[in-house]
């Protein structure tokens, strides 16, 4: 009998330790909370989630619940088939929605309470207790994905929680094809100015300690929305850190005035005419572009091109999801075709094209904004040549 309960507090400890490791290990993980949506600030009670790393991740029959889903008197939240979370991005996951579009009744208290997410065995993969906020504040980490917790102002949703980023790198300045220093663009992604006085910004030397990192100077700020260019390659006698940019490429690491990273991006080889950047300011997805030092890399409403090789056809689950009144839709294609994106109700009728025209081969993102429809469930379509795929989104006014 002795032996036989040794045994089994053996494997239980087992048991134990490896779910404890999984959510240690999860890269997908709840990353901000606001739950004061009032008629002051109009908008339903969120959860954004992050996914920390490198690879897509499939987050279909994940669950999200609180202390009602726990105990078992109400039904737990869970993500539709075919939900992707894209590698280093968001999603944002709407509660007090009306059961009759999901039937968990998951709501946030205003006071604060406990969340859970597990993955589609059922496994949890993270938990939170929120405090209570005001209107102005969200609970997230900071930075995106870390184990620190803290009342963020002003709300990122959807976005990261590092309200300054790397928004664009320049690494082939010349003094005979191209004469321009290297440099790094920030941008605030806030709306209101920050001051950025004590971030430092470096690369594998200054990660090493092997060199200074470079530091920004007392009353250095970026206005709301704003850009400030970081020029590098200057003179040790000028900046000591001595910071370059490999036109090979590399890592790069941003801190605040805290010592806490709040963005690194690791760059490729570019042309001369070639910078690395957002896709649109802030954005998590990075690509080979034309230089656009100092201005905006674009808004988004238009279909871009990413830079990727693309070797599959693929449809992604659109973001935010559900929405009100726009969501971002990124596909790839392998060749060269006619496309057509269209968007269908429930009933199969269709109720707008969004795309429908010859497109090189590549991965886009094309922003689609509702024409005044009800809420509900829609379907959007891809087609190009023999490839057709279908996936569901919610309208949620």
């Amino acid at each position: 009998m002795k032996k036989t309960f040794i045994l089994f507090f053996a494997l239980l400890t087992v048991f134990v330790l490896n779910e404890r490791n999984l959510a240690q290990t999860s890269t997908v993980k709840m990353n901000e909370i606001y739950s004061r949506a009032t008629a002051v600030a109009p908008d339903l009670d969120w959860i954004e989630l992050y996914n920390s790393g490198t690879a897509q991740v499939d987050i279909s029959g994940y669950k999200i619940y609180d202390n009602g889903g726990q105990a078992g008197t109400k039904p737990k939240m869970t993500f539709l088939t075919g939900t992707i979370l894209p590698a280093k991005g968001f999603f944002v996951v709407l509660t007090d929605v009306s059961v009759t579009i999901d039937p968990s009744g998951f709501g946030l208290s205003s006071s604060g309470e406990q969340v859970w997410l597990e993955n589609a065995s059922g496994t949890v993969i993270d938990n939170v207790t929120f405090p209570a906020m005001d209107v102005t504040q969200t609970y997230g980490r900071y930075p995106d994905g870390s184990a620190t917790w803290k009342l963020l102002t002003p709300l990122t949703k959807g976005v990261s929680n590092s309200i300054i980023l790397m928004n664009e790198i320049y690494s082939r300045g010349t003094s005979t094809t191209h004469p321009d220093p290297d440099w790094i663009e920030l941008y605030n992604a806030s709306s209101a100015s920050v001051d950025i006085s004590s971030y430092k910004i470096y690369d594998n030397g200054g990660q090493a300690g092997t060199k200074p990192k470079m530091t920004f100077t007392a009353g250095t700020s970026i206005s709301a929305k704003g850009f400030y260019l970081v020029v590098t390659d200057i003179s040790t006698t000028v900046n000591p850190a001595g910071f370059g940019l490999s036109s090979s490429g590399e890592e790069v690491w941003l801190e605040d005035g805290t010592g806490a990273v709040v963005d690194n991006v690791v760059f490729p080889a570019m042309s001369e005419t070639q910078s690395y950047s957002r896709t649109t300011d802030g954005n998590p997805i990075w690509r080979l572009a034309g230089l656009t030092k100092g201005i905006t890399n674009g808004t988004g409403t238009a279909v871009r091109d990413n830079g990727i090789i693309v070797t599959d056809f693929q449809l992604m689950q659109n973001y935010p999801n559900p929405f009100n009144p726009s969501t971002k839709i990124q596909f790839a294609i392998p060749s060269g075709g006619n496309v057509s994106l269209k968007i269908y109700d429930i009933l199969g009728r269709q109720v707008a094209t969004v795309i429908n025209r010859y497109m090189n081969p590549g991965s886009y993102i094309v922003e689609y904004i509702s024409n005044n429809l009800p809420s509900g469930i829609y379907i959007y379509k891809l087609e190009c040549g023999s490839f057709s795929q279908s996936k569901k989104m919610i309208l949620l006014k």
